[in-house]
């Protein structure tokens, strides 16, 4: 089924808004990647792992959409780096599992922090009824995109 008009202006609308809370949060980003000596596909990485806990390097390269070689070489980086652990996986030895390491996890959670920050700054200069109304609206459409994929 075809988007309405009325629904692309609403995504238009999005895209705008999430701009506009987001104006620092690029370079802010930047930082923390030279800092931690990561590249943003791995940083999406880590934070897929954070979420989804334990995956095989199939499952990373589908999320990330990557080929299983180059997905291969990122895991062996974010291990060199301490980020992750490869182990064998217990049903079957041959396939091998990822999982998030503390430092990995803190580098997720300064991510996190850091758009956390960005936004709110931004939300900051809204009036206390309008911020109440959009969290309202926005505790709605997050209900209803949940309960109807």
């Amino acid at each position: 089924m075809e988007p309405t008009n009325q629904i692309k202006h609403l995504a238009c609308l999005v895209m705008r808004f999430n701009g506009v809370l987001n104006v620092q949060l690029i370079g802010d980003v930047m930082a923390l990647l030279r800092e931690a000596d990561l590249s943003l596909p791995r940083l999406v990485a880590l934070s897929y792992l954070h979420r989804t806990g334990p995956a095989s390097i199939s499952q990373i390269g589908d999320h990330l959409g990557l080929a299983m070689g180059t997905t291969s070489h990122l895991v062996d980086q974010l291990v060199q780096g301490g980020y992750v652990e490869r182990r064998e996986a217990e049903q079957d030895r041959r396939h091998k599992t990822v999982s998030i390491t503390d430092q990995g996890r803190e580098v997720v959670l300064r991510f996190y922090e850091i758009r956390i920050n960005d936004a709110s700054q931004q939300l900051n200069r809204l009036p206390p009824e309008l911020a109440e109304c959009l969290s309202t609206v926005l505790e709605e459409a997050i209900t209803a995109l949940q309960t109807h994929p």
